[in-house]
């Protein structure tokens, strides 16, 4: 894998960036300007910094730029083909949910396209993850695109979902169906299958928060490409993605993405993770025939309310822990912050419980 990050307009190798930090100033606007705070990057100029993530605080994964490279490969689908993004996320903070999402499906495109992603004319969001508070030592997200030729009556039939959706992902708990705006539908299978298992990209990326012998996840840009792409040989221009030394945006073969972690709080996406872990734990169940929909809001309430229940029983726990800490100033502060951090994870106001 590889995976890159992106200091002011530089592009440079993660692993080289751990094996010397101090490198960072090298590349900053203004070399007398420190990181900010724990090494995260502070953009200058009109530039909107980036704000720290970290345990306990918001996290929010954007998709910003997206390179087809090869693909759509022209033998197989004539001049131009159909590329769709899917993003998945993997030990995120409600149930351990495992579930990819549809993020857009960009049609009759090229090879060798970039993506701003999604266009003003096409539905769907650059949403990746958000969470209100970070409570998992480690997220692991993983990036796709899939080519195929989308039927036109299916990528219009996800108009309307991906509305009323408000800017989350569509999520696929399995092959097969799509889960968005309280229906789960069953897609016909060439289309399922095309979405789920036959990715030609497929990246992960690992983030750490406070994972033994890790170097913990800041606030950035990542280029994330296939380990034969030399990124490091480019620089990054926001809104044109990689170029050369002559200003020229890359062509090459190879694909990539780049993604944005920000610690920002969002609440328009707040009922994200909820909604992720009933995307994760849905069972074949519904009886309903290729294109068909079946309504499920009462299903994803419950398991809101599931998930409410579970972090409010947590901190419930933690507030006891903090009564038990009584004279122990580091404990209680530790603690708190927990409370904290569980609380906001708490959908329904009237579940969350008073701080100590």
């Amino acid at each position: 894998m590889a995976v890159y990050r992106i200091i002011g307009d530089h592009v440079i190798a993660e692993e080289d960036l751990r094996a010397n930090p101090s490198m960072i100033g090298k590349f900053l606007p203004n070399p007398e300007l420190p990181p900010a705070l724990g090494g995260q990057i502070k953009p200058l100029g009109a530039t909107t910094p980036f704000v720290p993530i970290g345990k306990g605080l918001p996290l929010t994964v954007l998709i910003r730029h997206v390179y087809t490279g090869q693909y759509p490969d022209p033998n197989v689908f004539g001049r131009n083909g159909d590329i769709a993004v899917v993003s998945g996320v993997r030990d995120f903070d409600v149930f351990n949910a495992a579930s990819r999402a549809l993020n857009f499906i960009q049609q009759s495109v090229p090879p060798c396209s970039h993506l701003t992603t999604p266009s003003a004319f096409t539905d769907g969001t650059p949403l990746v993850a958000y969470s209100p508070a970070v409570l998992a030592d480690s997220i692991t997200l993983t990036i796709e695109l899939a080519a195929a030729r989308f039927p036109q009556g299916f990528v219009k039939s996800l108009s309307g979902a991906f509305t009323a959706l408000a800017g989350i992902p569509m999520l696929m708990p399995y092959a097969g169906w799509l889960l968005g705006s309280g229906q789960i539908t069953k897609l016909a299978g060439d289309i399922g299958h095309a979405l789920m298992d036959g990715p030609v990209f497929t990246k992960t990326e690992q983030l750490d928060f406070e994972w033994p012998g890790t170097e913990q996840a800041v606030a950035d840009f990542r280029v994330i490409s296939r380990p034969e792409f030399r990124a490091d040989l480019f620089k990054y221009k926001d809104g044109r993605g990689l170029v050369d030394l002559d200003d020229q945006a890359y062509r090459g073969e190879q694909p990539y993405v780049i993604v944005s972690l920000d610690g920002r709080r969002n609440d328009k996406y707040a009922k994200f993770a909820p909604t992720l872990a009933s995307a994760a734990v849905l069972e074949r169940f519904f009886q309903v025939k290729e294109g068909q929909q079946a309504a499920i809001d009462t299903l994803i309430e419950g398991m809101r309310l599931a998930s409410d229940l579970k972090y409010r029983q947590l901190a419930e726990g933690l507030a006891q822990e903090i009564a038990a800490a009584a004279g122990d100033a580091e404990t209680i502060k530790s603690l708190t912050q927990q409370l904290k951090a569980v609380r906001d994870n708490i959908q329904t106001p009237a579940l969350r419980p008073p701080m100590p």
